[in-house]
């Protein structure tokens, strides 16, 4: 089978034992990504962060205008560099790199497309409610919720979910709700399974009234549909794409935290795995996993993506992180904030040892690493042939053998694999 290559043989010099085989798992996913970051944007490896910013509860007073900046990654010594205050706004809700290399951000009542160089605004859209974004196509799709101070509810949007010109962020359209064209309540997080773009709908602004809902536009046919998560399935915060379908992170009613699978041809599980909420907490894709922490948690819960069946635990830092990034080398961003005072930018390695820490500015609600994203967008995916196995100990393994083993393929990447014994 020849001679074992060099990142391999370094990745399985870890001292291996059975209780750590979820660990070591996180390890590989650096090799998963390698080939990939080979052909990273020419960006580099840069963390954007969107900072939400500061405010007087009582008062309305903003504290500290929300902003984002980024950080070089290959820099030996990390530093925040802000690229734009969102002067005039009292917090930002999302932001997305764009196939193009810029940045999409939501800010309160506007949608922003900014050079991912300087920060400088290349357009805007006035968009009252702006919640999260997802671009596909030539269209930057717009989820839509907002607090009513006036009735202490949600506002009630002609739609809660419009289309934008990607390039000059120019209207397009819009899916309105009270046609049952689009979602009738507010909504959030977005994600595209091959045509269709999965929305999670919430209501999460009128507190005891939530409702759980997965909104489903064809893009191409323009058909609309919902998928009722059921009782325990109420507020998904974090729409995940996961083997063939969608998880859904549900904080309920605050009293507890579930996960919902959404299978491509519409059928929908819900599994109840905490009676303590997710709130608005990290969750992310890890693989065929999703990682999502429950509030109060120091460390994160795994589960299957396909099942939802509980699959371990990663360590975390120990305290609450507020957002979640995860690098084609393994290492994970956690963005962590006390809302008030400070921000913070942890990165961690897939063993959950610290990489570095950075100050950002208050409440780093989302993070996007520009390697990454470029990659998804420009590289073809590409069906990769077995090269070789090998113990973890490096040695070439024959067909029958049962095991720990590391699968090498032909497009330089490899997996863990656990076979047993025939």
């Amino acid at each position: 089978m020849g001679r074992m290559p060099e990142y391999i043989r370094r990745l399985i010099s870890i001292r291996f034992s059975m209780k750590n085989v979820a660990s070591l798992r996180f390890s590989v996913l650096s090799l998963l990504g390698l080939g990939l970051a080979l052909h990273a944007s020419a960006q580099g490896n840069r963390a954007y962060v969107l900072c939400e910013g500061a405010q007087d509860f009582y008062s309305g007073e903003v504290l500290e205008a929300p902003r984002v900046g980024w950080v070089d990654l290959d820099e030996e010594t990390l530093e925040f560099e802000t690229l734009r205050v969102f002067d005039g706004h009292a917090y930002t809700t999302d932001m997305i790199l764009s196939t193009a290399g810029d940045l999409f951000v939501s800010a309160e009542d506007t949608v922003y497309r900014l050079d991912a160089s300087d920060g400088s605004i290349l357009a805007s859209q006035p968009l009252q409610g702006a919640r999260s974004l997802f671009e596909a196509g030539d269209r930057l799709y717009v989820s839509r919720g907002d607090y009513d101070p006036e009735t202490f509810g949600s506002v009630a949007f002609d739609a809660f979910l419009v289309a934008l010109d990607a390039e000059d962020l120019s209207w397009q359209a819009d899916w309105q709700a009270a046609a049952g064209e689009g979602p009738a309540f507010a909504s959030e997080s977005m994600c595209l399974v091959g045509d269709v773009l999965h929305i999670g709908i919430n209501n999460a602004f009128a507190y005891g009234e939530e409702v759980g809902l997965v909104g489903r536009l064809n893009l191409t046919t323009g058909d609309y549909e919902e998928v009722d998560l059921g009782e325990d399935g109420l507020n998904p915060v974090h729409v995940l794409p996961v083997s063939g379908g969608v998880v859904t992170v549900n904080a309920r009613q605050y009293d507890g935290t579930s996960l919902s699978r959404v299978e491509a041809a519409g059928a929908s599980t819900t599994a109840l795995v905490a009676d303590v909420t997710a709130g608005c907490g990290a969750a992310a894709i890890l693989g065929d996993e999703v990682v999502y922490q429950v509030y109060g948690e120091g460390d994160f819960r795994k589960a299957e993506g396909a099942t939802l069946d509980a699959s371990g635990f990663w360590p975390g830092n120990g305290l609450n992180a507020y957002s979640m990034a995860v690098r084609s080398n393994g290492d994970i961003l956690l963005g962590h904030t006390d809302f008030g005072t400070y921000g913070e930018l942890d990165i961690r390695d897939a063993m959950g040892m610290q990489v570095a820490s950075v100050a950002t500015g208050i409440a780093p609600g989302v993070i996007c690493v520009a390697s990454e994203t470029s990659v998804v967008a420009d590289a073809p995916m590409v069906q990769a042939e077995e090269v070789a196995r090998y113990d973890l100990l490096g040695r070439p393994l024959g067909a029958g053998a049962s095991g720990p083993q590391v699968v090498v393929l032909t497009d330089g990447r490899a997996r863990l694999e656990w076979k047993a014994a025939d």
